[in-house]
């Protein structure tokens, strides 16, 4: 039968060549099967690769996006890590110009413990200090402090913690005097900060707002900071940080509006800063001499008195006191003391100490009446404020606001021990006994913020710590950022002043 020819006879024609194939023997199916094959694709409007084309062109494309995709997600990725790696370093310079700050406020203060004259306000040590040009960078630090309530300006200084009352040794009658302390958060606050508890009695809970009387006593446990007070039954934020919510010193727009914005202020121009500025649980004094030597206590009976170097009749005086088995409570006892005293014979005679203004002095520095190494929460009669100051037993307002005005005329030398505030006619005798207790002229843990900023990139860390400087080396006992909290002054101010600083340390 002849073959049928045309494209409409291929299958018949393949139906032929399959029959004839199985007539064959198996050498040539193959041979038969290449030639078929081969003349399949030969044909471009039956080939089976020709619809498949478009479709591997389509992959192809797809492919080709899919890579453009992967390598932009890559290209991104690569220049998102270089931006926060120079973010993080930028960080990491603020943060270590920061310290920087820390370690300066260190060295200052662990000079003289007595003057405060070197770190209260210095700003040729403390302001806008140059650490390091890093080529691209002029990094910088401030040490700063809250300055007076009445300005709005930070003080470059520090502020020391025994220039507050150590609410861990202080008692109610004291606190409660206090500006915004009522006696029954007094008490409150003495119960938590010296025991770790609150305890409530139920008939001052007419005394008490809601958040008090509905609060579960604290946890039993010690005070770590003044900020934890938060956390006891009647402390709230506005009572601990007054109107100075973001802690930055300045009296900004939003803290002298009135009922405007928070926080809450009485909008007359002054940062009220609450109780967190009066109050402290870090202060604590050295029982040593002004040179470093331990002292002298009077109340040991082990004390060998002819080896002091004394005043005869002091001498006279403390052997007696002795022999009658008299303890003082404090060196201060001893100013214009005088009383009936057993001899060596065991007649009763009339003795006096003979410590007057010239001998107060060196009495305070060289006397203990305890062997403790720490005097927890003495008050520094040369930093305190007149709020802290009338507070103390025997003080008021108006011996308060004496005390401030008679010690800026002072020379260093005139105001090492407290002996100032009875040899300036401010006490008397007995007052001053009182007083003196409670009183100290150093302080050894200071209190301040830093702000470290890179110039020109403006990138900033804002820090506050607590340093204690009675210990070698000086220790950090607090540290924490305040960045979040924004810029204590504009940027704008700190610019000029650094480029100036650059310039005379080139």
């Amino acid at each position: 039968m002849a073959m049928k020819r045309g494209p409409d006879c291929r299958i018949e024609n393949c139906k032929l060549a399959i029959e004839n194939l199985q007539l064959r023997p198996p050498g040539s199916v193959c041979r038969f099967m290449k030639t078929f094959v081969g003349g399949l694709r030969m044909d471009p409007l039956h080939s089976p690769r020709a619809g498949s084309r478009g479709f591997v062109l389509i992959l192809v494309l797809v492919i080709v996006m899919l890579a453009s995709m992967v390598a932009a997600s890559v290209l991104y990725l690569l220049r998102s890590e270089k931006t926060a790696s120079a973010a993080g370093v930028s960080g990491e310079q603020a943060w270590a110009a920061a310290m920087s700050g820390v370690y300066q406020a260190m060295r200052i203060a662990s000079r003289s413990p007595s003057d405060p004259t070197l770190w209260l306000d210095n700003p040729a040590a403390f302001k806008n200090q140059l650490v390091v040009d890093d080529g691209v960078n002029q990094w910088y630090f401030s040490v700063y402090s809250v300055g007076d309530p009445s300005s709005s300006e930070i003080r470059f200084g520090l502020t020391d913690e025994a220039s507050r009352i150590n609410v861990t040794h202080a008692d109610a009658a004291v606190l409660e005097r206090v500006p915004n302390l009522t006696p029954v958060l007094a008490q409150v606050l003495v119960d938590y900060a010296q025991t770790g508890r609150t305890f409530l009695p139920p008939s001052t809970n007419e005394f008490l707002d809601a958040s008090l009387t509905n609060a579960a006593a604290a946890s039993i446990r010690k005070i770590g900071c003044v900020d934890e007070l938060l956390s006891v039954p009647g402390f709230y934020n506005a009572l601990l940080y007054g109107e100075d919510a973001n802690l930055n010193g300045n009296l900004d727009p939003n803290e002298d509006d009135g009922e405007a914005s928070s926080p809450p202020d009485n909008q007359d121009a002054q940062l009220e800063s609450g109780l967190r500025s009066l109050l402290t649980v870090f202060s604590y004094d050295l029982n040593v001499t002004d040179d470093g030597q331990p002292r002298q206590n009077l109340n040991d009976p082990e004390l060998d008195l002819t080896n002091l170097e004394l005043p005869q009749e002091l001498l006279t005086y403390l052997e007696a006191a002795r022999r009658q088995g008299q303890k003082f409570a404090h060196p201060a006892d001893l100013l214009e003391a005088s009383g009936k005293l057993k001899d060596e014979k065991g007649a009763v005679k009339d003795f006096a100490s003979g410590v007057g203004k010239a001998e107060l002095s060196s009495l305070l520095d060289r006397f203990s009446v305890t062997n403790e190494t720490r005097l927890i929460g003495l008050v520094n009669l040369n930093t305190a404020s007149a709020k802290i100051l009338a507070a103390l037993p025997g003080s008021d307002s108006g011996l308060a606001e004496a005390i401030v005005s008679a010690r800026v005329g002072l020379s260093p030398e005139a105001r090492h021990t407290p002996a100032w505030l009875y040899q300036e006619g401010l006490v008397n005798a007995d007052l001053f006994k009182k007083m003196a207790p409670r009183l100290t002229t150093r302080g050894y843990q200071f209190h301040f913020h830093v702000l470290a900023y890179g110039v020109p990139a403006g990138t900033y860390r804002v820090i506050e710590a607590v340093i204690d400087t009675a210990v070698q080396p000086p220790a950090i006992l607090l540290l924490r950022d305040l960045t979040r909290l924004g810029l204590p002054v504009g940027m704008g101010t700190l610019k000029e002043p650094a480029r100036q600083t650059e310039a005379s340390n080139g």
